[in-house]
């Protein structure tokens, strides 16, 4: 089976069953399949999986922080928009430390964090999920492939003898 092929099956499994555990659990699906995204973005394998790991979830922090100081402020409408403007910056400098290096994680997950209303909980646990959903995924395939290609290899040694 060719890559993209086996990559597509294994992420249609995957990504059904998570979104069926989900609905069971009330998490939303959504923040693991942006992250489960980045993952591959950030370049896959151990590499991708720390790199969207590290960035997405210092992305959280970041997001929580700026609303926490904000609340602190009170009710001036200037707060929030202010604080997570320092937030971004932030975000984007510390992406000179390598481990924080892969800053569109760094804003994925920031943004995941607002798109649950800030329900930091739910929010790294879909984190995890979607990273290890594509490790997963990615090994899966790369089983698939390679198991192909050693039947591939079996049958043309058989014919050639």
């Amino acid at each position: 089976m060719r890559a993209l092929a086996a990559l597509g099956l294994t992420i249609g499994v995957l990504v059904g069953l998570w979104v069926y555990v989900s609905g069971l659990v009330g998490l939303p699906p959504w923040v693991a399949v942006i992250i489960w995204a980045g993952f591959f973005a950030a370049g896959g394998k151990v590499g991708g999986f720390l790199k969207m790991g590290a960035a997405s979830l210092s992305g959280v922090l970041w997001a929580w922080l700026a609303v926490t100081l904000a609340g602190l402020v009170g009710a001036w409408a200037g707060a929030l928009p202010i604080a997570v403007a320092i937030a971004a910056f932030v975000m984007c400098v510390q992406a000179g430390w390598s481990p924080l290096s892969f800053i569109p994680g760094t804003f994925m997950g920031a943004a995941c964090l607002f798109g649950t209303s800030i329900d930091v909980r739910s929010t790294v646990i879909c984190i995890v999920v979607g990273l290890v959903l594509g490790f997963v995924s990615e090994w899966s395939a790369g089983l698939i492939t390679g198991a192909g290609k050693a039947a591939e290899s079996s049958d043309a040694s058989v014919a050639n003898a």
